[in-house]
């Protein structure tokens, strides 16, 4: 269904339009003060043979600017139009995309050495009748997977210009009242049993780990710090001091580890919390060309990591079992409806 544009729908593509006006500015003083400051002048004293370097510079000031153009006809398009998509459905998933790049830099002089920076960018989607749509953090924050919504979108540019949560399908299931931190949890709705050997073995597995990652830890920072004091340079220490401080903290989380560990195992006794599912989500990060997935479940006793082939057997409103381990932060498995999910 479609609707005419109103005035504040036009007001809104409008701010849109004058940010991607404003930011083409902008990269367009970038594009002309490189030329200016930098390649003219090796153009010209190089008698014309450095037009290599020009070419490519020209090729991605052209880049820009098309990708810039089009973003700024998709908006104009939608304001000559005058109507908005009205769609209304259940919310089917949603997915966090984070994507991470790291730049490394050399520098000369007093400022010589290897730096690196990481930059990382949000996006947020949800699902609704098979057709991801890409929307805001306010909006995204406010949904949850089984939700009926109702919101209207640009057919050009993809622009959200408002939404409604018509039915909270958690909220139906869930009273708002019980969801609790994990710390208050209701004792009534946490019992225990016995451990199996794949119970053992997950958690020997998790603690294998998080063992190998507190040891590189201390290996990489200790190795300053026992190179100082064989060198009798304490005093260089108090330079440093964040970096003894860090040791001495990632020493004493791997005594706990391992006394928590030694616990799980010798206690021989599991959590079993009953719990309801609010949300789901799965999240893909990639970092430099790397990519992986993490699926989540909601629940009003804590965030749950499951894997991928039980993300569909899970919606809000489930009554859940999570089993996990006792003294550690690793959930065993999960059981619903009498069906055991192991992990």
């Amino acid at each position: 269904m479609q609707k005419q544009l109103t005035q504040k729908d036009r007001k809104k593509l409008k701010g849109k339009l004058w940010l991607g006006a404003l930011f083409a500015l902008i990269v367009l003083a970038f594009f002309y003060g490189m030329y200016l400051f930098i390649l003219r002048d090796a153009f010209i004293k190089t008698d014309n043979f450095g037009a290599v370097p020009l070419v490519i510079f020209g090729i991605f000031a052209l880049f820009f600017f098309g990708v810039i153009g089009y973003m700024i006809s998709l908006f104009l398009k939608d304001l000559n139009s005058g109507v908005k998509n009205c769609i209304e459905g259940v919310v089917e998933d949603k997915q966090l995309s984070i994507n991470k790049s790291t730049s490394h830099s050399t520098g000369t002089g007093a400022r010589s050495g290897r730096s690196s920076k990481t930059s990382t960018q949000r996006y947020y989607y949800m699902t609704v009748n098979g057709e991801q749509h890409k929307i805001e953090y306010a909006m995204y924050s406010k949904i949850r997977v089984g939700d009926t919504v109702y919101f209207e979108i640009t057919p050009s540019s993809k622009t959200i210009l408002s939404f409604d949560i018509r039915e909270s399908a958690a909220d139906a299931a869930v009273d708002p009242q019980k969801i609790f931190h994990k710390s208050s949890y209701p004792t009534s709705r946490i019992r225990q049993a016995p451990l199996t050997q794949e119970d053992r073995e997950i958690i020997h597995e998790y603690y294998s780990k998080q063992l190998k990652r507190r040891l590189t830890y201390i290996a990489l920072f200790g190795l300053p710090v026992v190179g100082l004091l064989i060198n009798s340079l304490e005093g260089i220490l108090l330079l440093i001091f964040p970096i003894p401080l860090i040791l001495l903290y990632q020493i004493y989380k791997t005594i706990r580890l391992y006394f928590n560990y030694e616990k799980s195992t010798k206690n021989g006794r599991k959590e079993l919390v009953t719990t309801h599912v609010i949300d789901k989500l799965f999240t893909t990060i990639t970092h430099n060309g790397r990519q992986r997935v993490k699926y989540t479940l909601k629940t009003t006793y804590r965030n749950v990591l499951i894997p991928e082939e039980y993300y569909q057997e899970f919606n809000a409103g489930d009554e859940i079992i999570a089993h996990k381990a006792m003294n550690l932060p690793v959930v065993l498995g999960i059981a619903k409806d009498d069906y055991y999910y192991p992990f």
